[in-house]
């Protein structure tokens, strides 16, 4: 009963960040294709990974800005990481605001581009916020199959 009920949490998160338009439906589809016997915690996997890495590349992205002179290599690359990863998982949001940021530092737009991080930082503390709930909900359900 308790995982009829816990399932159903699941699937109406996992709708809201579609709603929302957190995330892709179509990419977190695909990625849910790929979990399998072999590997049956595939895309609570992914996600907390990109949870990981993600956080970690902003992090450095705003280092990189603080150097005098500013980092424009690490800066760049992290951005691009960031854009890479968030795309992998189907993050449409946190993508979106990678995106931005990218171009307004490619346009050496430096005030627009730290605007886009703050704007980009805050998307990413919501979207994190509530994956983490839904990953260890994934996981509750998984366990409550055993």
């Amino acid at each position: 009963m308790a995982s009829t009920s816990l399932r159903q949490q699941l699937s109406i998160m996992r709708q809201s960040f579609f709603d929302e338009g957190l995330l892709d439906h179509e990419q977190v589809s695909y990625l849910e294709t790929l979990e399998n016997e072999d590997d049956p915690d595939f895309i609570e996997n992914v996600f907390t990974l990109f949870l990981r890495d993600s956080s970690r590349y902003i992090d450095s992205i705003e280092k990189a800005l603080e150097t005098n002179p500013i980092d424009y290599p690490i800066m760049e690359r992290m951005m691009y990481r960031l854009k890479g990863s968030s795309a992998s998982i189907g993050a449409s949001k946190i993508n979106g605001e990678t995106n931005t940021l990218i171009k307004a530092f490619l346009d050496g737009d430096m005030e627009s581009g730290k605007a886009s991080l703050q704007k980009l930082k805050a998307e990413h503390a919501t979207f994190k916020e509530k994956l983490v709930v839904y990953v260890e909900m994934l996981k509750q359900a998984k366990f409550s199959e055993y």
